[in-house]
């Protein structure tokens, strides 16, 4: 709510200076249209990218290469929750070619910024795929389970990152008899029973994928005349274009597991995440749920990575930190890209190879980080912020959060009471704590349990000091596969 207040009030201001800025330059023949460009080479010019936190910042840097110029709205050292754009900000955003962002679940500013930019040549990119309607959140109730609006995790539409579905795009039960969405459905749950089947050990990795490739080709789109003749409302066909979207993600990854790009196991692993960002929750229609209804990793399925202790506190809402996990950033990569290459094609070929490059870095940083944690003496970590379910639930961890997804929240005593009670019975000796934020209740916890703290950083933002000191994406990683391994006792 507060986000969208002061987005309106900057609408006013920014459609003021947007209309001034319009004025001068229609008035001088000479002024550039777009003032931040500089060559490339013969008749072209750099793309002038706009993104908001530092794992898309850095991407887009990466894959754009000398291509691109990227303006970062949320400035080093900024905490990225608190950030509220200026109205310098929306005009930064009205001068540009590319707009790349999370998701407004986490910039939960950012389609008001666009509407008040008023930039009809923008090309804006939803990195994460999440559902449409996610919000962080949090909930102290009674117990009882609160619900969640995004009962349909089909929510993301690719291309089309601003519109806005109806009620009944998001029921799971509502549509049986549309196409599309049955097939998706099966789709899921036939690639998802072939997973369950390669994790129990009844067949090889490599079969699974040639399984799921077979799958994929009994499930081919047969076009327009399955349906009939008749027309096809809006949202049947934004089903069908979803399930086709589906099929193309997993595909890329069975092409890669058969070329050797890589192993079986870690495309079976990639689907799996890919499975689980369309909705599917691990069905207990064969058996693999356990009675506590945690899926393979532990982790209660109620909502996308969120957790609910034994006395009500429900950690609710959606967790956007997808860039923790290697393979999700991967998804975020391929989404630049593609934005990349839709703003300048004559650049197509160098964002593939640089996303190729990145994409190949991203895999080789995730086989580090579970060989790291494969033998472990602890599977859970208490950390400051739970900012880690994508990068728990890769890993096989389970999180424990001194504040929620957040991060605003305060426990309360009684909460901090059962915390320190469970680091007890666990034998946690360490919290992992975000550096950005204060550390006086991880200390206050620590004191209490004669733990040591360490860092754990969620990279919303990086620090002017960090990226001085030569800080990236991958540095940062790998700082943090380091404090996992004491936090977690691992060989």
């Amino acid at each position: 709510m507060k986000s969208r207040l002061i987005t309106i009030g900057l609408m006013a201001a920014a459609a003021i200076l947007v209309a001034c800025g319009s004025s001068s330059t229609a008035s001088d023949p000479t002024a550039s249209t777009d003032p931040t460009s500089t060559p490339i080479g013969p008749g072209t010019t750099q793309l002038n990218v706009v993104t908001t936190i530092y794992p898309v910042t850095y991407f887009a840097e990466r894959v754009g290469g000398d291509r691109v110029q990227v303006t970062s709205l949320v400035r080093p050292g900024v905490e990225a929750h608190d950030f509220e754009p200026t109205p310098g900000d929306i005009l930064t955003i009205a001068d540009a070619d590319v707009l790349v962002y999370t998701h407004p679940a986490f910039e939960g500013w950012i389609d008001g910024a666009i509407d008040a930019a008023a930039n009809s040549s923008l090309i804006s990119i939803k990195t994460a795929d999440l559902p449409d309607d996610a919000e962080i959140s949090h909930d102290h109730g009674d117990g009882d389970d609160h619900g969640h609006e995004d009962d349909d995790d089909h929510g993301h539409e690719g291309g089309d990152d601003h519109g806005h579905k109806d009620d009944d795009d998001h029921d799971d039960h509502g549509h049986e008899d549309e196409h599309g969405h049955d097939e998706e459905k099966e789709l899921l749950e036939g690639v998802g029973h072939i997973i369950e089947e390669v994790e129990d050990g009844d067949i090889t990795a490599d079969a699974g994928i040639e399984e799921i490739e077979e799958l994929l080709g009994g499930h081919g789109h047969e076009g327009e005349d399955e349906h009939g003749d008749e027309d096809h409302g809006d949202e049947e066909h934004a089903d069908e274009e979803h399930l086709e979207e589906l099929k193309k993600e997993i595909l890329a990854v069975v092409e890669q597991a058969e070329s050797g790009q890589v192993t079986a196991e870690d495309g079976i692993e990639q689907i799996e995440t890919i499975i689980g960002a369309h909705g599917y929750d691990g069905h207990d229609d064969h058996g693999h749920k356990d009675d506590d209804d945690h899926d393979d990793h532990g982790h209660e399925d109620d909502d996308e990575h969120g957790h609910e202790d034994g006395d009500g506190h429900d950690h609710g809402g959606v967790d956007p930190h997808v860039w923790l996990n290697p393979i999700e950033a991967t998804e975020q990569v391929r989404a630049i890209q593609a934005a990349l290459t839709q703003a300048d094609a004559a650049g197509a070929a160098t964002y593939q190879s640089n996303a190729d490059a990145l994409v190949a870095e991203l895999l080789e940083l995730d086989g580090e980080i579970g060989d790291a944690l494969a033998s472990c003496t602890l599977d859970h970590m208490v950390v400051s912020h739970e900012a880690y379910g994508h990068l728990a639930e890769r890993y096989g961890l389970e999180q424990i959060g001194l504040a929620d997804l957040s991060a605003e929240f305060e426990s309360t005593p009684r909460r901090i009471a059962e915390i320190i009670e469970e680091m007890r019975e666990l034998g946690v000796s360490h919290i992992l704590q975000e550096p950005i934020l204060s550390d006086d209740l991880a200390q206050t916890v620590a004191a209490e349990t004669d733990a040591e703290v360490l860092p754990l950083h969620p990279m919303e933002s990086l620090t002017q000091a960090e990226l001085d000191a030569g800080s990236n994406y991958f540095t940062v990683m790998r700082s943090n596969m380091e404090s996992l391994k004491t936090a977690l006792g691992c060989s």
